[in-house]
């Protein structure tokens, strides 16, 4: 018969408490309005990056020096 570990159930108590609060913070409503607002952002972020992107590009087609007469006005 095995020994009961005290030390091991204490553990596997304090990560039972923590699966428990994990679960019942990922249901509160101000983080849940908070997580959705991030994951917005994080989208508005990546389309002005990419509009950043191409008006960047369309900077450098129109006035690099590599450009050979395409648009500057010299």
């Amino acid at each position: 018969m095995s020994r009961l570990n005290l030390a091991q159930l204490a553990q596997l108590t304090l990560v039972v408490a923590f699966i428990q609060a994990a679960a019942e913070f990922r249901r509160d409503p101000a983080v849940v309005k908070a997580a959705k607002q991030f994951m917005e952002d994080g989208a508005q972020a990546f389309r002005s990056g990419g509009a950043l992107a191409r008006e960047v590009q369309s900077y450098w087609r129109h006035h690099s020096p590599l450009a050979e007469g395409t648009g500057t006005d010299e």
